[in-house]
C-alpha cells in the first residue's frame, strides 16, 4: 500500500498545536475556486514547470517528465506526487520526533483531502499514535461516514473547513453541495472529537456566510474555536507551472475584512483562534 504525497512541510506552526510536520496528500473531491494548493487537487503525480527557475541548461532535453524532473538542477521541473509506503513516510516524519515532544506538536495530515486516500491515512495515523505522536486531520469533510468512523480513534483533533453554510454559495465556490460536509461535522462533534473550524474568508464570495457560520459553531459541541484564513493569490505561479486554469478570484481580502469576521464570531460567543 502506497500513498501519493504532493509535499511535506516540516517545522510548521500554522497547522495545529506546537511544531508540526504537515503531510499534503494528492487528490480532492472539491474544486474550490480559491484553492491555494492546486498541486493537490488531482490524484495522479504531476510535473510542474517553473519557468522563472529555468537556466536553460538542457538537462531535461526539453521534455517535462518524471525522469527529467530528477535531472533538473534548479527544481524548475518539480514533481508533485511522490509515492511512499507507510514505513517510508514514518521514517521521514519521525526525524523530527524530539521537536514534537518538546513543543506539544505532532503531525497534521492535509491535502488536497487526505481522507480520499483513506486506507493509507488510517494506517499511517494508527502507526503514529502507537509511537505516541499527536495526529491532526485537516479535512474538507466531503468524505464517506465509514472513513470518519475508522480515523476517529487515531485522531487528536480535526481541522475542519467550513467554507459556507448556504448550499448555493458553497456549490458556486466549490462545485459541490455541502450537506454531507455539515452532516459529517455534526457526527464528529457528537463523537466527542476535538474540532477547530477553518473559515477561508474570500471577500465578495463567502464573506456573507460569517454570521451563519458563527451561529452553527455556537450551537455545536466540541468545537474549540474558529480560525479565519485570509485569502491570498500567492499560488498563482503554481497554476501556471502546472498548466492549470487559474481560477483564483480577482479580489482582495483585507485585514479589516478579517477583523469584521472575527468580531462577528466573538459576538456569538465563539472563540477565535
Amino acid at each position: 500500500m502506497k500513498g501519493i504525497i504532493s509535499g511535506i512541510k516540516r517545522m510548521e506552526i500554522h497547522d495545529g498545536d506546537g511544531l508540526r510536520t504537515t503531510v499534503f496528500f494528492k487528490g480532492c473531491p472539491l474544486k474550490c475556486i480559491w484553492c491555494h494548493n492546486p498541486e493537490s487537487i488531482g490524484f495522479s503525480p504531476e510535473v510542474a514547470h517553473f519557468e522563472e527557475k529555468c537556466i536553460k541548461c538542457g538537462s531535461c532535453g526539453g521534455v517535462k517528465s518524471l525522469d527529467s524532473s530528477k535531472r533538473c538542477p534548479t527544481d524548475a521541473l518539480h514533481l508533485f506526487g511522490e509515492e511512499y509506503t507507510v514505513d517510508e513516510l514514518l521514517r521521514v516524519i519521525m526525524e523530527d520526533e524530539p521537536f514534537y515532544r518538546s513543543s506539544g506538536g505532532g503531525v497534521t495530515l492535509s491535502g488536497g483531502e487526505c481522507l480520499m486516500q483513506s486506507d493509507f491515512v488510517i494506517a499511517l495515523a494508527k502507526a503514529l499514535k502507537e509511537r505516541g505522536i499527536s495526529v491532526f486531520i485537516d479535512t474538507c469533510g466531503y468524505v464517506k461516514r465509514e472513513v470518519l468512523e475508522k480515523i476517529i480513534p487515531n485522531t487528536d483533533k480535526f481541522l475542519y473547513d467550513v467554507k459556507a453554510i448556504a448550499p448555493d454559495v458553497h456549490k458556486r465556490c466549490t462545485g459541490m453541495d455541502n450537506r454531507l460536509i455539515l452532516d459529517n461535522l455534526q457526527f464528529i462533534a457528537e463523537s466527542g472529537c476535538r474540532i477547530e473550524i477553518r473559515y477561508p474568508l474570500v471577500t465578495g464570495y463567502n464573506d456573507g456566510e460569517c454570521e451563519a457560520i458563527a451561529s452553527l459553531v455556537s450551537r455545536t459541541p466540541c468545537i474549540e474555536g474558529v480560525k479565519v484564513l485570509k485569502y491570498h493569490k500567492l499560488s498563482g505561479s503554481r497554476y501556471k507551472a502546472l498548466g492549470m486554469e487559474n481560477t483564483l478570484p480577482d479580489t482582495v481580502t483585507t485585514d479589516q475584512d478579517v477583523a469584521r469576521a472575527r468580531e462577528m464570531l466573538l459576538a456569538y460567543g465563539v472563540r477565535v483562534i
